[in-house]
């Protein structure tokens, strides 16, 4: 398994695994974008020119299997932050495919200054939630009926981590 930041050259790719994961099931709680080349290009662009933003991804035998964004921000008072998400193929490495996703993360957020990693997930998304906790999320909070999926209401986590603690914060 290699995992290793986004290039240019892995457009193609990386768009047939968004396209895979949305079509899969819904592993995300916002709304889809329009998925296509130039999204996908204009994606990329952005991430490389950012250096608030990092995208890893996973190759198994150069099968793109995931992958983990982090988005940071740009504001005075949340610079310290980045949002994460995470998309894996369905697999039977899926756990260890997410722990090494989530560990590239958290070293990137440890080198670039980050104090913060956060997400929402999904309520019945349980083990990808242990998993989170295994790698030193906590729970912060908790929306109530936050999601309408399939007619169902359905509660949405807050889990946070922070990275280079200072006086024990």
């Amino acid at each position: 398994m290699e995992i290793r930041p986004v290039e240019m050259k892995d457009i193609d790719q990386f768009l047939n695994l968004l396209i895979n994961l949305e079509t899969r099931s819904e592993t995300g709680l916002h709304e889809a974008h329009i998925l296509n080349a130039s999204y996908t290009e204009a994606l990329l662009t952005s991430v490389l020119q950012n250096a608030k933003r990092q995208i890893f991804i996973a190759l198994d035998q150069q099968e793109m299997m995931g992958y983990i964004s982090l988005s940071g921000n740009q504001g005075e008072m949340i610079k310290h932050r980045a949002n994460i998400s995470l998309g894996i193929l369905p697999t039977d490495q899926q756990n260890s495919i997410g722990r090494n996703l989530l560990n590239s993360g958290i070293v990137w957020a440890e080198d670039n200054g980050i104090h913060r990693l956060e997400l929402s997930i999904r309520d019945d998304f349980e083990v990808m939630i242990e998993l989170y906790k295994a790698l030193g999320f906590l729970k912060e909070g908790e929306r109530i009926d936050a999601l309408l999926i399939d007619d169902d209401y359905r509660n949405e986590i807050y889990l946070y981590r922070l990275i280079n603690q200072k006086n024990g914060g």
